[in-house]
C-alpha cells in the first residue's frame, strides 16, 4: 500500500499575512514580515530558508503561533522530526483540544514512524469530533500499514457513513476488501468510486481482479478492455486480458495479440507469467512461450539430477 495520509496542515504554509493591521505593534509587523518571506520560501520549497525565517518571526513574537506551526511543517520537510513533534506538543499545552494541531502532530508521528502513537493522536481527534472525516481516513490507513485490515476497512466504513461519495475511502475501502478476500464487496465499492472517477487504470484493474475471483470473466475483460482504451501501453491491461483469453475465455487468437501487446509494451511481471504458464487450461502454449521467448520472458526450465541424461559413452547395468 502507497497512499499518503491527508495532510491537513501542509496547505497552511501557503497561507501568508498580506497587509498589516493598522493596530498592530511595530514589533508584530517585523515578524509578520518575515513570516510572509518565510511563506514565499515554503511555497518554492527552499524549506531551509524557510525554516530561518520563521525562526526569526518567532524572535520578534514569540507568541506567534503560526509561524510555530508553519516552522513545524517545514522542520518535517527537512527530517527533523523531533523539534517538529516537540513544536506541535508545546501548542497542544495552551490548546489541547486543537483538532488542527492534533492532526498536525499525528502527521508528523506517521512520518517519524510512530505509527501507533500516531494512531493514538488520530483516536484522541476521533473522541473529540467523531465526524472528522480526515482523521477516520487517515487513522483507517495507518491501521492497514499495521496489517490490521479488517480495522483498517471499518475505519474506511464509517467515513462512508458521514460522507458516501468519498473517493479515497471507496477506492481505499475496494482494495482492502480484496485483501480480505470479500470481492463481492470490492467490486461495490470500486463501482461506486468508478463511477466519480471512470479514467481510473488502477481502479479498472482493481475491479478485473474482483471480477476474475467472483468468475465474472466477461465482467473482468470488459474492465481490462476500458484500461488499455485508457492507456494503449499499460501492459498490465493487456497481460490481464491475455490471460483470461488464453485460459477460461478459450480465444487464443485474441489471446496470443493481447499478449504480444503486453510484451510489446515491456510487462515485465516474471510471477505472473509462471502463474499463466502453470495454468493447466493454458491455451496455445507453443505460441505462448514463443512470444515470451522472443522477448526474453520465457522462465527457464531447471534441470532435476535424475533428468539429466549419461555421459555419451557410458554404459548402463
Amino acid at each position: 500500500m502507497a497512499r499518503l495520509l491527508r495532510a491537513v496542515g501542509v496547505a497552511a504554509m501557503a497561507a501568508a499575512i498580506l497587509g498589516c493591521s493598522t493596530t498592530a505593534t511595530a514589533t508584530q509587523q517585523v515578524a509578520a514580515e518575515y513570516f510572509n518571506i518565510a511563506n514565499a520560501y515554503a511555497q518554492i520549497e527552499q524549506y531551509d530558508k524557510a525554516i530561518q525565517y520563521y525562526r526569526n518571526a518567532l524572535r520578534v513574537d514569540p507568541g506567534m503561533v503560526q509561524a510555530s506551526s508553519n516552522l513545524a511543517l517545514a522542520l518535517i520537510k527537512q527530517g527533523q522530526m523531533a523539534e517538529a513533534e516537540g513544536i506541535f506538543t508545546q501548542l497542544l499545552t495552551t490548546d489541547p483540544q486543537n483538532e488542527t494541531v492534533m492532526s498536525w502532530l499525528a502527521w508528523a508521528l506517521h512520518v517519524d514512524g510512530k505509527d501507533e502513537e500516531s494512531l493514538a493522536e488520530f483516536d484522541k481527534i476521533l473522541e473529540i469530533s467523531p465526524e472528522n472525516q480526515d482523521a477516520w481516513y487517515n487513522s483507517g490507513l495507518i491501521l492497514w500499514k499495521m496489517d490490521r485490515a479488517r480495522e483498517a476497512l471499518d475505519r474506511f466504513q464509517k467515513l462512508l457513513d458521514l460522507a458516501p461519495a468519498d473517493a479515497d475511502a471507496l477506492f481505499d475501502a475496494g482494495s482492502i476488501c480484496l485483501v480480505l478476500e470479500d470481492a463481492q464487496m470490492a467490486v461495490d465499492y470500486l463501482d461506486r468510486y468508478l463511477q466519480a472517477k471512470p479514467d481510473d487504470a488502477d481502479a479498472q484493474l482493481l475491479l478485473a481482479d474482483a471480477y476474475e475471483r467472483l468468475e465474472k470473466y466477461s465482467q473482468a475483460l470488459d474492465a481490462y478492455d476500458r484500461v488499455v482504451a485508457l492507456n494503449a501501453k499499460e501492459a498490465r491491461g493487456w497481460f490481464g486480458k491475455a490471460r483470461l483469453l488464453l485460459t477460461v475465455v478459450e480465444d487464443p487468437d485474441k489471446g496470443i495479440s493481447a499478449l504480444s501487446q503486453a510484451l510489446d509494451q515491456g510487462f515485465s511481471d516474471t510471477d505472473a507469467v509462471k502463474v499463466l504458464l502453470d495454468s493447466p487450461i493454458l491455451q496455445d502454449r507453443s505460441d505462448v512461450e514463443a512470444a515470451l521467448k522472443a522477448h526474453n520472458m520465457l522462465p527457464t526450465q531447471e534441470t532435476s539430477p535424475e533428468a539429466t541424461p549419461p555421459p555419451k559413452g557410458s554404459q548402463s547395468n
